[in-house]
């Protein structure tokens, strides 16, 4: 990578981790609303599919100027680590036309505005381009069964200030969960890739709040991407991706306690969570 695209991604990912912390302290504390809408009246509905596998077509080595080992590749590059709760979804990704090449036998979970609706909390699934579309999220919380997703801890980021401890959870969190992924622009701002280097790609931060699966009500836990890719496929498309290719996977874990006068975050460590997600406007 060259000083100058290595400087460039560093500023933005510091950019990022700031506008990521003041966003990040309390989204988890809001209340679900019935409907599934979460309150946003300018929000559109949505579905939201996320694989069990990454595939990542994309040239990263033309994207970033780089003779690296990542000029995209059809076939699953990392295994997920988090995923949704069922394999309900497309079993294909990249079904484009070219210069993509369709990726078959996958698995997904798929979770769709406005279903599962749970008529004790009046809330079903909340899928929606929301914030002037400049967020695009998933609510599981209070729907029927609940919808859960999943996130595996096992894999602590050994080369980051703290690795995180591979046995929190008992490895993984199984949890109804709300997960946001924000970029500065409006998602159908971007242009559709125009090659597989996808120069159109834009970079956003994602974060996903869970409730603590042991019970402890004063406790909420939060997992952050500093940086994810963002592509267009389509008119109604977007992939999110975090790998290993650009290390973007990298996670890190906060815990969140809340009392009746303020919250208090602490960095628990920090983890290898790929994890490849479509989502699809109606």
């Amino acid at each position: 990578m060259s000083a100058r695209s290595l400087l460039a991604r560093l500023t933005v990912l510091s950019l990022a981790l700031l506008v990521a912390f003041l966003l990040g302290v309390s989204a988890s504390a809001a209340p679900r609303k019935p409907g599934g809408g979460g309150g946003d009246t300018t929000s559109t509905a949505a579905t939201m599919n996320i694989y069990f596998q990454v595939v990542d077509e994309q040239n990263l080595n033309a994207f970033y100027n780089t003779t690296g080992t990542c000029p995209g590749s059809s076939y699953p590059i990392d295994t997920a680590y988090f995923t949704g709760d069922l394999a309900n979804g497309p079993t294909s990704a990249y079904g484009f036309a070219a210069p993509w090449t369709l990726s078959s036998s996958l698995s997904s979970s798929s979770y769709v505005d406005g279903t599962y609706p749970n008529s004790s909390t009046g809330v079903s699934l909340g899928v929606k381009f929301n914030h002037n579309d400049t967020v695009l999220s998933l609510d599981t919380r209070g729907t029927l069964g609940p919808r859960k997703i999943d996130v595996n801890f096992r894999a602590p980021c050994l080369d980051c200030s703290l690795p995180g401890n591979p046995g929190v959870f008992g490895g993984s969190a199984n949890v109804p969960a709300l997960i946001s992924v924000f970029l500065d622009n409006p998602f159908p701002s971007m242009a559709i890739c125009s090659s597989l280097a996808c120069p159109e790609a834009q970079s956003g931060f994602a974060k996903l709040w869970f409730d603590d699966p042991n019970g402890d009500p004063l406790l909420t836990w939060r997992v952050d991407w500093s940086f994810v890719r963002v592509l267009r496929m389509s008119s109604n498309t977007w992939y999110v991706l975090a790998d290993g290719c650009d290390g973007a996977r990298v996670a890190h874990l906060y815990r969140l306690h809340n009392d009746r006068h303020r919250q208090s975050v602490s960095y628990q460590g920090s983890y290898l969570i790929p994890f490849f997600l479509a989502g699809v406007k109606h």
